[in-house]
């Protein structure tokens, strides 16, 4: 691919703070350091701590990296499809818990303990990833998912309960949930992960890039008309677009479940306002899209108060 495909700079972790009410009560969206506008790292590292501790590397069987986004000290909010990324095809949630591994830090590398609990977006088409109609047939139980059927949809997302919680500190702390809507085209926010860079390899260290909201009509309109992507994005009233950097830097698989972070400066806090879902653009296509947070609130701090 032509262009710089530095799927996102690199970065460490924040400091606690206060945050807002709710399920996300304790420290939140207040990390050590912030990112500078205007950076760019190309192949290098970004020294010192501080600057998205939010983020974490799911690890599914098989070794598949995938991101996720820590919303509290038990609670992290990822993709569905990223929880049956190399699972049996006929898994339940249940059965992929104990399954997942989840890694926190700028290399990912301070284990998270284990996954207690998965739960699915109620609206998440499961079967597009264990086709349970066909799940009585031996045969089809020993496949492995697939969940490649219009991803980018704003119910692809599961909520993921550790067995104990999170140790905060510098490099680990949640970003808040937002408390209002952040997605005005233009805004500009920062996502971070592990996925695949230029060399396909994935990345080593965290790394991140700045990219801006999109007009969705616009981005609709390009993946009707036959995007270079072999399957279009499922666009919905949940989910939105987000452009490429002016430097062309991309997301790109393995990145899904890393937030869509913005900073409110009447607040000096950060919030997830989305969820990357669809990471198969790596700069091939002018748009990724993420499912939106703010719609998915009343799912996320009811899963979070019953549980």
């Amino acid at each position: 691919m032509g262009a710089p495909m530095l799927l996102i700079a690199t970065l460490v972790w924040g400091v606690l703070a206060t945050a807002s009410e709710g399920p996300d009560t304790q420290a939140c969206g207040k990390p050590k350091n912030s990112p500078q506008p205007l950076q760019r790292i190309i192949g290098g590292r970004m020294s010192g701590k501080g600057l998205f501790p939010w983020q974490g590397r799911l690890v599914s069987p098989h070794n598949l990296t995938a991101g996720a986004t820590l919303i509290s000290d038990q609670w992290v909010l990822t993709t569905a499809r990223n929880v049956y990324l190399g699972q049996n095809a006929c898994a339940s949630p249940e059965d992929i818990a104990p399954t997942l591994k989840l890694f926190l830090g700028n290399r990912g590398q301070l284990p998270a303990g284990a996954v207690e609990r998965v739960v699915l977006h109620p609206n998440f088409n499961s079967t597009d990833c264990n086709a349970t109609s066909h799940c009585n047939a031996t045969s089809n139980c020993n496949a492995t998912s697939n969940c490649h059927a219009a991803p980018g949809t704003g119910t692809d997302l599961a909520l993921l309960k550790l067995q104990h919680p999170a140790p905060l500190g510098p490099e680990v702390l949640p970003i808040c949930l937002p408390q209002k809507d952040f997605l005005e085209v233009g805004r500009v926010g920062y996502v971070a992960g592990w996925g695949r860079g230029a060399t396909l390899a994935f990345a080593e260290w965290l790394r991140y890039i700045m990219v801006p909201v999109a007009d969705t009509s616009l981005c609709a309109k390009y993946y009707a008309d036959g995007g270079p992507i072999g399957v279009a994005p499922d666009l919905g009233p949940d989910s939105f677009c987000v452009g490429m950097s002016k430097l062309r830097e991309d997301t790109c698989h393995g990145d899904a479940g890393g937030a869509f972070a913005v900073h409110d400066p009447d607040d000096d806090t950060w919030y997830a306002a989305g969820i990357l879902t669809y990471d198969r653009t790596c700069s091939a296509a002018k748009y990724s899209v993420y499912a939106s947070v703010q719609h998915a609130l009343a799912w996320i701090r009811q899963t979070m108060d019953e549980s």
